[in-house]
Order: structure tokens, then sequence, then C-alpha cells
């Protein structure tokens, strides 16, 4: 929800620094495909050095790449619909990249997996209904939307190191697991019911003249 309501405000943010990329040739596409290529290198020396808080304040910074290549490519006249096609298939690389290194360090693997189930979930519904109707993403002002569900992950990650607390025998990161989990797939739910209602609006047929 606030991806949503908020992303006109930190597209602003990134304008200054997208007009300077776009006057040194640097293109939106190569800003696309260099997150997944750092997200992938990063995820291994997690992996290897597990190394919590480093971790996810590098992968905070790259989050800020997902913005700037689309600001990049407004500041330079390179909008285009293969450029957003493949933003969002690099997204959802970064996605399952992520989840499965927490998971090899955590051992969490029954919660990160429903968890990733359900952000794909979301991601699709609103795929599958653009199929259906034309849809704008201002449309979609959702509970837990990704920037929303990669903080909270990223953040109770990091209580897991900051904070050695195990209430009832578990970290702050696996009680994090639970609500994120519940309220991603209520996400799910929520754009099924929408998709159900703007598909009915536009798809019914218009009355005939008599």
């Amino acid at each position: 929800m606030l991806t949503t309501r908020y992303k006109p405000v930190f597209n602003r943010w990134l304008e200054p620094l997208a007009v300077r990329m776009a006057r040194r040739g640097v293109t939106p596409g190569t800003i696309t495909l260099i997150t997944p290529a750092l997200t992938l290198l990063l995820c291994l020396f997690f992996i290897r050095t597990q190394a919590i808080v480093p971790f996810c304040l590098a992968m905070l910074l790259i989050g800020t790449l997902d913005g700037l290549d689309g600001a990049v490519a407004r500041a330079s006249g390179r909008v285009t619909k293969v450029g957003a096609y493949l933003d969002a298939m690099c997204d959802r690389v970064v996605e399952v990249i992520t989840a499965v290194a927490v998971a090899a360090v955590t051992g969490y693997w029954g919660w990160i997996t429903l968890l990733l189930s359900g952000s794909l979930l979301v991601s699709y519904a609103k795929a599958r209904a653009a199929m259906e109707i034309p849809i704008s993403n201002l449309e979609w002002p959702d509970l837990m939307e990704r920037t929303e569900r990669g903080v909270v992950f990223l953040l109770g990650l990091a209580l897991r190191a900051v904070i050695p607390r195990r209430p009832f025998g578990h970290d702050l990161f696996w009680w994090t697991l639970i609500p994120l989990t519940l309220l991603t797939y209520a996400t799910v739910v929520q754009r099924v019911l929408r998709a159900r209602r703007l598909i009915a609006q536009r798809s019914r047929a218009p009355a005939p003249r008599i």
C-alpha cells in the first residue's frame, strides 16, 4: 500500500541521479540486469559468511535500484513495454534468490517457502488480471506489496542478529515470518477479489441498441 501511494515521491528523489546517469549513457536495461546479478553475489556471500546485518543493509541498498531503472528510462526517453516486462521478471528472480539464501542460512525452509509462494501469487494475481482487462498499477494499493514485504522480511532477519531473544524457543525472525506470511496471503485474497470485481465490470458487454 505504501509503495503505490508514495512511489511518485520516491521517483522525484531519484530523478536528479537518473538524469545524470542518462546523460552518461547508462541504459535502464543495464540497471535492471545488474540488480539480480548483485543479489546473487550478495546471497552467495551471505550463505558463506552468515553475516546477517551487513546482508540486510546491502539488500536495502540494492532495493533502491528497483526504482532507479524506471527513473533512468523516463529521463532518457527509453520507456518501453519490453523494459517493464524485463524489470518485472528480474524482480521475481531477486525474490527467489533472496528467499533461498535466507532459508539456507536460517533453516526456516517451511515458512519461507510458504511466504515465497504467497509473494509470487500476489504478483500473478495482478498479472493474470491484466491479461483479461486493461488495468492500472494505481488501482492496486494492496496491504503487503513487494516493497513492504521486503522491508519487513529484512527487518525481522536483522532482529534475529541484533536481539538474541528466543520467545517460546524461537528467534524474532521466526516470529516475523508468521504474520508476514499470513498478511501476504491476505493480500492474495484482496487482489483476487479486486480482480474479480474489475473483470466483471470491464468485460460486461454494452446493452444492445433498439
